[in-house]
Parts: structure tokens; sequence; C-alpha cells
């Protein structure tokens, strides 16, 4: 069995200076495995979410996706400067 990384994370924490995130994408990695590793991350996160309050997967699911959003448009914002 072979075992290759598809996308791997790193966190910087200095002190006095917010944490940074690093992350890397081999190259040769596909578009449809990278979109696999990411869908199933947020599968498992929506899972635990639904789990961890008690509330069924597809309210979850409908809560995680709102999140999501906002936080994209977060992301795209601070890029902006």
């Amino acid at each position: 069995m072979k075992t290759r990384n598809i996308l791997t994370a790193n966190e910087m924490i200095k002190r006095g200076i917010d944490p940074q995130i690093n992350i890397n994408v081999p190259k040769g990695v596909e578009t449809n495995e990278l979109e696999f590793v990411i869908i199933r991350l947020l599968y498992f996160m929506t899972s635990n979410y639904a789990e961890v309050n008690k509330i069924s997967f597809e309210e979850a699911l409908e809560q995680y996706g709102k999140a999501i959003i906002t936080q994209i448009g977060v992301m795209r914002d601070v890029s902006k400067g």
C-alpha cells in the first residue's frame, strides 16, 4: 500500500503575532482528490457537530453550510485588505 499527502496544514505561532496557517497542496494532486479530502473533512466535522449538539445531521449541515459561507466571505475580505 502506498500513502501520499494530498493536503497538509501547519500552524506557526509566534508571541505577539496572530497564528499563521500554511496550507500545502503538493504538485500532481488532482482537483477531484483535493475536493474529496475537503468534502470528507467537512462531512466528519458536520457529523461531529450534530452528535455533540444532539441535533439531526440535516440541521447541522444547514448550520455548517451557513457558517462556511460566512467564513469564506470573511477570508476574502481579509485577503483584500
